[in-house]
C-alpha cells in the first residue's frame, strides 16, 4: 500500500506494508525524522498529525496527548498503524546550516590544501571544511543525528543494532557525513578534500566504523578498537583520521576537547563537555583522570515535552524582571519550544518564586508568559536526573584526588549546550557546585575545535594519542560514593 508524507514543501509517496507500525516506517525511510526513547512508546516526541481519519487513540496517546491534540487528529507515530492512502504531516525541520561555535588555544597550522573535522554527537553531528593553511572556516554544517530514530541515547544504539542490525546504523551514519560533506564542499566551491577527522564517543565511532559496540554495554566494557589510527572508510574520497579514545565511555571527543581546552598547560583544571553522555576530565600536575555519566538528552531538548535543539523558536534565556518573566529565542523568532539553557533558566526563576519545590515538586504544569511552550512535572523529574548525574559525576571525580571543588582553577564547559548557558541558573539547580561559578570557561565544541587542531597540525596527533593512552578512566559505577552523591544531588539546591 502507499502512504503519503507531507514535511515542509516536500511530498513524498512511501510505500508500506498493511499494518506495519507507522514509526518503522517513518524511522526506515526518513533518516531525519525522531524517536528518542527509539519507539518505546515513553518520550511523547514521534508526534504526526494525520489527515482525514485518523485510528483511534492508543494507550499512548491516551497518555502523552492532550485531548485537543488527539481531536486534531494528532497520533505518536510508535502507536499507529499504518492504513491505506493515509497521509501524514510531519513538523517541518529547521535550517540544516548554523554556526558551530568553538574557541581553541592558539596553535601552528603545519598542513596544506582542504580538510573536513566532524564530531559526531549521540544528539547532532557538527561538520566545518577547513582551508588548512589559513585556517579559515569555507561552510559548515550541524545536523541532528541520522541515528536518532533508533534512540536517544548510546544504549539504545546499542540495543539497536541487535534488532536492526549494525550495518544500518552504520550505513546511516557514514551516509550523513558524506551529504553534510557534499553539501559544505558545494557551498565553498571547492570539489575535493585532502583528509577528514573524525571524533566523537566511543559508540559513535564503532559505529561510524562499522565495528560491533555490543561490548561497550556489558562488564567489563570492552572497546572493539581505541582508534587513533585511520579509517577504513573515507570521506568524499579522501582519507580519514580517527582521534583515540580513553576507553568505552570516555571517547575521543573528550580528548580533543582536552586538547582545544589547552588543559595541558598546569594548574588543576576541570573539564565537563555536557551532552547526552556527560564527559568529564580532571587534569592536574599532567596527569588526566576522566569518567562519563549517562546524562541522558534532557539538556539537548530530547525528552521534554516541548524541548527542542537551539535552533530558531527555541526559548534559550528566562530572567524575571520588574516581577515580570521575560524570555529570548534564538534568532529572536516566535516561540515555539525550549532549549537546555532556557529550561535551566526557567528552572532557577521558578524555584526563586517558590513555584517549583526544592524537592523537585511543581504543583501544576507552568506556561511560560505568553507562549504555549509547557514545563512538566516529567520534564522536571527529567532535569533532575540530568543535573544529578553531571554534579555527582564531578564530586566524585574531583575526590579522587581528594580535592575540594574550591580548588579547581579553570572549569572548561564545552559543548553547544554549555556555550549558552547561565553559569548562575546552572549553580542555582545545583548542576554545578558554587564554588565552580567564578571559573567557568565556555568553549563551544571543543570536540570539534580539537578536531579541526588534528586536522591542520599532524603533530599533534600523537601527542592526543599519548595523553588518552596514559589518561586513567574512573568507573563511576564502581565508586562506592557516585550513588550517595547522586542521591542526594537529585534535590534543586545549591552546593
Amino acid at each position: 500500500m502507499t502512504i503519503t508524507v507531507k514535511t515542509g514543501a516536500q511530498t513524498l509517496a512511501l510505500e508500506a506494508a498493511p499494518g506495519e507500525n507507522l514509526g518503522d516506517m517513518l524511522r526506515r525511510a526518513i533518516p531525519t525524522f525522531a524517536q528518542p526513547c527509539g519507539g518505546n512508546h515513553t518520550c511523547g516526541k514521534c508526534r504526526v498529525i494525520l489527515e482525514g481519519a485518523a485510528p483511534a487513540p492508543s494507550a499512548s496517546d491516551l497518555r502523552l496527548l492532550s485531548e485537543q491534540e488527539r481531536d486534531a487528529g494528532v497520533r505518536l507515530a510508535c502507536s499507529c498503524p499504518v492504513t491505506d492512502g493515509m497521509t501524514v504531516h510531519l513538523a517541518e525541520s529547521g535550517p540544516a546550516r548554523i554556526v558551530a561555535w568553538n574557541k581553541t588555544v592558539p596553535f601552528d597550522r603545519t598542513e596544506t590544501g582542504y580538510g573536513i573535522a566532524a564530531d559526531i554527537g549521540t544528539t547532532t553531528v557538527a561538520m566545518q571544511l577547513f582551508d588548512r593553511v589559513s585556517g579559515q572556516v569555507l561552510a559548515e554544517r550541524l545536523e541532528e543525528n541520522a541515528q536518532r530514530g533508533f534512540g536517544a541515547d548510546v544504549i539504545s544504539r546499542i540495543e539497536a543494532c541487535k534488532t536492526e542490525g549494525l550495518d544500518t546504523l552504520s550505513s546511516r551514519i557514514r551516509e550523513q557525513l558524506e551529504r553534510m560533506a557534499a553539501a559544505c564542499l558545494h557551498e565553498a566551491g571547492i570539489d575535493h578534500i585532502d583528509e577528514a577527522v573524525v571524533t566523537g564517543n566511543s559508540t559513535m565511532l564503532h559505529l561510524y566504523e562499522g565495528l560491533d559496540p555490543a561490548s561497550l554495554a556489558v562488564v567489563p566494557f570492552d572497546v572493539q578498537s581505541y582508534f587513533g589510527c585511520m579509517s577504513r572508510h573515507t570521506l568524499s574520497g579522501a582519507p580519514v583520521y580517527l582521534p583515540r579514545c580513553v576507553g568505552a565511555y570516555v571517547g575521543a571527543d573528550i580528548i580533543c576537547a582536552i586538547l582545544a581546552a589547552g588543559m595541558q598547560d598546569g594548574g588543576v583544571q576541570l573539564l565537563t563537555d555536557i551532552g547526552t553522555n556527560g564527559e568529564m576530565a580532571l587534569m592536574r600536575d599532567g596527569n588526566l583522570s576522566c569518567c562519563a555519566t549517562a546524562a541522558g538528552p534532557a539538556f539537548e531538548g530530547a525528552g521534554l515535552s516541548c524541548g527542542m535543539p537551539a535552533a530558531a523558536g527555541a526559548i534559550r534565556a528566562v530572567r524575571r524582571e520588574g516581577g515580570k518573566i521575560c524570555y529570548q529565542t534564538v534568532q529572536d523568532a516566535p516561540p515555539v519550544g525550549i532549549c537546555g539553557s532556557g529550561i535551566l533558566d526557567a528552572l532557577a526563576v521558578l524555584l526563586e518564586d517558590e513555584t517549583l519545590e526544592d524537592t523537585g515538586y511543581l504543583d501544576e504544569d507552568y506556561t511560560v508568559d505568553g507562549t504555549e511552550v509547557t514545563i512538566t512535572q516529567r520534564d522536571v523529574r527529567q532535569i533532575q536526573l540530568a543535573k544529578s548525574a553531571i554534579f555527582a559525576g564531578l564530586i566524585t571525580l574531583l575526590e579522587e584526588q581528594d580535592l575540594p571543588a574550591d580548588a579547581v582553577d579553570r572549569f572548561v564547559i564545552a559543548g553547544g549546550f554549555g556555550s549558552s548557558m547561565n553559569m548562575d541558573s546552572a549553580c542555582a539547580i545545583g548542576l554545578f557546585p558554587a564554588a565552580l561559578r567564578d571559573k567557568a570557561d565556555f568553549i563551544g565544541n571543543g570536540a570539534l575545535g580539537g578536531a579541526a587542531m588534528l586536522l591542520m597540525n599532524r603533530s599533534l596527533r600523537a601527542q592526543s594519542e599519548q595523553m588518552a593512552q596514559n589518561a586513567t578512566e574512573i568507573s563511576l559505577s564502581a565508586s562506592p560514593d557516585f550513588m550517595d552523591y547522586y542521591v542526594d544531588c537529585m534535590s534543586f539546591m545549591t552546593f
